[in-house]
């Protein structure tokens, strides 16, 4: 096994470590998650739920999402000058950060009763926004670069030292136990990338070119709606449920959408890898080879999000107390939805890598402005559980807009449409049998076994996933 792993490439080394480095990372979120679910109460938990989504939001318009899309091909334009580029986009994004800040302090007092956030918490966002961005954009770096190991190395730590300083937090300040978690998970990150910080300005010689900044600026300016709209689309659910029925109704569903994003923790690794494969071969026309990739990968997220709905009874029971049993409910729809962002996330990186971010764009804010609508209606008559099936919807819808856009940029198809709709089909159907089997564990746990044992037949072609460099 030694020896399979020291003859891989590079690229398949940097996969796997990457890989698991995801894995862990966002496996010691998820292990600490039935901890705050027992020493908070389930509204004190829906807060956390709030200020993290907030958080998320703001970030992507103070950040400016400048790790995604523009940063990369930063890396392949300035090969020469990556710590300098690097050091420049620090210097945009805060820039735009302070801008986001000022325009958030005069506003507050009209939007303070609908984001529900104390002064503090956003001070504290806005800390955490100004050094994110270098530990972001140094790991963007070390990822296209290949080099694994120090990126692996302190990935694992922050996601340690995060929520171990929190529980302490609330431990230490029991009768203060919402502020001791926020605060307690985000200082060991901040002081963790003011030395990213300074490293990265160092290693640019404290040089920024603002010529830099007129392209970046440009090229996600468009994308930003498209950013934003993307995560509006899986946490508006959160905000609106917030809204419309309250803090603990929020707790049951994140609970229940924590599942999905564990799938999506596994499809970012494998798209990771996946980004650079597919650019390199739609560079030199080989699309053929980007289909014959994508297949399998297809096959074995649709195999993922069934088996994950599955157990969604075991994983909540460990997740959470039995004041969450009903969220299960919700999980069928999320997951299936999940599948529909993989399908998104295929078409997406082939537009991109053509410089059609627009087309992109308005996928996104289509779907999530349908979502705000939908959500406005069903779930004030339906509660919460109608949540899942609107995001379904318009994952749906998102993935379909992208798809034509696909087609509309390459003149072609890339992909077989028989076997895109095949197999969406075919997820459909199972994530509504999943929802009986609820109610059958024998049935359930044997379809579990079987799903196990086709996955342990077709290992060998699943194989492709570390091979795709």
């Amino acid at each position: 096994m030694l020896h399979q792993i020291k003859g891989l490439s590079q690229g398949a080394k940097a996969s796997i470590a990457l890989f698991i480095s995801s894995i862990v990372t966002k496996g010691i979120s998820y292990l600490t998650t039935p901890i705050y679910t027992r020493l908070l109460s389930s509204e004190e938990f829906g807060q956390v739920s709030i200020f993290l989504t907030w958080q998320n939001v703001f970030g992507i318009i103070a950040m400016f999402s400048l790790t995604n899309g523009v940063f990369n091909n930063g890396m392949v334009d300035y090969p020469q000058k990556r710590y300098e580029y690097s050091n420049s986009m620090l210097g945009l994004s805060n820039l735009i950060t302070l801008v986001t800040l000022i325009i958030l302090i005069a506003v507050y007092p009209m939007i303070t009763n609908y984001i529900q956030l104390e002064p503090e918490y956003i001070l504290l966002m806005f800390i955490l926004f100004i050094f994110q961005p270098a530990f972001n954009f140094w790991s963007s770096k070390e990822r296209y670069e290949l080099k694994w190991k120090k990126l692996t190395l302190y990935s694992i730590l922050f996601a340690i030292a995060s929520p171990l300083c929190a529980i302490a937090c609330i431990y230490m300040f029991a009768n203060n136990r919402l502020p001791a978690r926020i605060f307690g998970a985000e200082i060991p990150l901040i002081i963790g990338y003011i030395a990213f910080y300074f490293f990265i300005a160092k290693k640019a010689n404290f040089k920024i070119d603002t010529r830099f900044w007129k392209e970046a600026f440009f090229f996600n300016l468009p994308l930003l709606p498209h950013y934003l709209s993307a995560l509006l689309l899986g946490c508006s659910d959160s905000l609106m449920i917030s809204h419309y029925i309250g803090f603990s109704a929020t707790a049951y569903y994140s609970i229940a959408y924590s599942i999905s994003t564990i799938v999506m923790v596994l499809w970012n690794a494998v798209n990771a890898s996946l980004i650079p494969y597919t650019y390199e071969h739609c560079k030199n026309g080989d699309f053929a080879s980007v289909a014959k990739v994508t297949y399998p990968i297809l096959y074995l997220f649709a195999a993922i999000t069934f088996f994950a709905t599955l157990l969604a009874p075991e994983i909540i029971s460990i997740l959470a107390t039995r004041e969450y049993t009903d969220a299960i409910y919700c999980i069928p729809p999320i997951m299936v939805g999940v599948f529909f962002q993989v399908l998104y996330y295929i078409f997406a990186n082939v537009v991109f890598f053509f410089k059609r971010p627009k087309y992109v764009m308005v996928a996104s804010v289509t779907a999530t402005a349908l979502n705000i609508i939908l959500n406005s209606i069903f779930i004030p008559r339906y509660g919460y559980l109608a949540a899942g099936y609107t995001s379904l919807l318009c994952y749906f819808i998102q993935a379909m807009i992208d798809y034509f856009a696909l087609r509309l940029v390459l003149k072609k198809n890339l992909y077989s449409t028989k076997i895109l709709v095949s197999v969406s089909i075919v997820v459909i159907i199972l994530g509504g049998i999943s929802i009986i089997l609820y109610d059958n564990c024998l049935i359930r746990y044997i379809t579990i076994l079987l799903l196990c044992v086709i996955l342990f037949v077709k290992r060998n072609q699943l194989q492709t996933i570390i091979k795709i460099r």
